[in-house]
């Protein structure tokens, strides 16, 4: 009797430690993805809407407007696009969820409108640069665009997988474009202009990928456990 009750309960108990571990990568992972955000805010954006000087805006002031709405609703964008795979928030607070995601979607695409004008007429780099900051933000509004007609038409797994396509390329452009760019030991090696060039393309086309093959990934997965 009582090896038939273990063996019962281990299961179970290995499950509750698998979804613990779980939890505190993903309690970690989120963690440091906002502390990430909280740091290039403060460094390099606070100053934009504080500090409306010709000084703190450099090369930028000619273009002020545009750098100023910018800033202004991507930190907005980037606050309110965790609040969209907190699964405790979809359950318990639906209509939270739903506006948080409205203001995502609604910033982030005034936002990528702005960053493709300013690939268009780059002040920080060359062509290359530009083209690479057009297509981030290009393929954020078709990931966002999916994103929203999938919710509209009751696709809630190809909602939530262009989600969190559109949030990878928005943490792209505004934080790991610069954590490329604070590697200044790769200038010795490839040079400063290479190194801005690449921060506009490594900076999502890579983390895009990997966010391609997990999602792929679970879904074949998902397929294997649902045929076993």
């Amino acid at each position: 009797m009582s090896h038939s009750a273990d063996s019962v309960l281990a299961p179970g108990a290995a499950n509750r430690r698998t979804r613990s571990f779980g939890s505190t990568l993903a309690i970690l992972w989120w963690s440091a993805i906002v502390g990430a955000i909280g740091y290039y805010v403060h460094r390099d954006a606070l100053h934009y809407l504080f500090d409306y000087t010709p000084v703190s805006f450099k090369h930028f002031w000619p273009e002020r407007w545009v750098i100023r709405s910018h800033i202004a609703l991507a930190m907005l964008m980037i606050t309110s696009g965790p609040l969209q795979f907190s699964s405790w928030l979809r359950r318990r607070h639906a209509t939270v969820h739903r506006w948080s995601g409205y203001v995502f979607l609604s910033t982030a695409c005034v936002v990528a409108a702005t960053a493709m004008y300013m690939g268009l007429h780059p002040v920080e780099g060359d062509v290359v640069y530009g083209v690479g900051l057009f297509f981030n933000a290009f393929f954020f509004l078709v990931s966002a665009s999916i994103a929203y007609y999938a919710i509209r038409t009751g696709n809630i797994q190809v909602h939530r997988e262009w989600m969190l396509r559109a949030f990878v390329l928005a943490y792209a452009g505004l934080v790991i474009v610069r954590v490329i760019e604070d590697m200044s030991f790769l200038e010795p090696l490839i040079g400063a202009v290479a190194l801005n060039d690449l921060s506009t393309w490594v900076n999502w086309t890579v983390p895009l990928m990997i966010t391609e093959v997990a999602l792929q990934v679970s879904r074949m997965r998902v397929r294997t456990n649902v045929t076993a």
